[in-house]
């Protein structure tokens, strides 16, 4: 409850670094806020986090490694997810996640969660999911090469699936094709600042991704910005383009900041 606001009121701190005070991190990954600031000078209370508190904040923002193979299995929650939590790291575990060990992994129905062993049972779990589940090949050779057009798109609030997990496919795409030159005219990845899980949260979450791709495909027209808008209480009272990453939007310092005119 006030520990989610707290916390996301603290992250917010790095509201500035964008520029523009307006509620939302354009990059979070610029965010170095430590959950510790938050921690109780004396008794517990609802304003203040315990050290317990402290350290399982820390562990949300942060990736989780396997201690066997040194590879990041989860990339952590970005700053300015927390008001989304609950879901993951609510009173009890999520749903869709039990339901992936119970009946894929483990074939199980009465698996217990807490009997989860990160080193035995990630291994079990990437096994199964490499042959059903992953679509994480970054080899798009095939595709590029029959002119094929690609647009992935990603919260940087999302507090589901963090951030993280398209900014480094994206990245092993690069790798794999030999970097942006060969990429850019075929996939662009948008991150989309303030968005929480497909839509919503406190950014412009509202854009026509399809259309942008039927430019691309049907005229050749690249999405090189794409408009977005914010909706509340069934109003638009924000609009702001979306740049292709590693692209930032940025304030140009003059007129309105809820004018996408205004941002370059």
């Amino acid at each position: 409850g006030g520990n989610g606001a707290d916390l996301s009121l603290a992250s917010a701190a790095c509201d500035a670094l964008d520029g523009v005070k307006d509620g939302v991190l354009e990059d979070p990954t610029r965010c170095r806020f430590d959950p510790k600031e938050l921690q109780c000078k004396g008794a517990d209370g609802p304003g203040c986090l315990t050290a317990a508190q402290v350290e399982t904040a820390r562990r949300i923002y942060s990736p989780l490694v396997n201690s066997r193979t040194k590879l990041t299995i989860f990339p952590g929650y970005e700053r300015g997810s927390e008001l989304g939590w609950a879901t993951m790291a609510g009173p009890q575990p999520f749903s869709i996640g039990v339901d992936l060990f119970k009946y894929v992994v483990f074939e199980n129905p009465n698996w217990d969660y807490r009997s989860f062993n990160f080193d035995s049972d990630v291994a079990q779990t990437e096994k199964v999911a490499s042959a059903t589940l992953d679509a994480i090949d970054p080899n798009l050779r095939a595709f590029i090469g029959r002119g094929g057009k690609l647009i992935q798109y990603h919260g940087w609030s999302d507090p589901q699936i963090a951030p993280g997990f398209s900014v480094s496919y994206y990245r092993s795409v690069l790798e794999a094709l030999g970097g942006v030159s060969k990429v850019q005219g075929s996939f662009r990845l948008f991150m989309v600042p303030g968005m929480a899980h497909c839509f919503g949260g406190e950014g412009t979450s509202d854009f026509d991704m399809l259309g942008a791709l039927e430019q691309w495909v049907e005229k050749s027209q690249a999405p090189d910005r794409i408009p977005a808008t914010r909706v509340k209480d069934g109003k638009q009272d924000r609009t702001r383009p979306l740049c292709p990453y590693p692209q930032v939007e940025v304030y140009k310092g003059t007129g309105s900041t809820d004018n996408a005119a205004n941002f370059a």
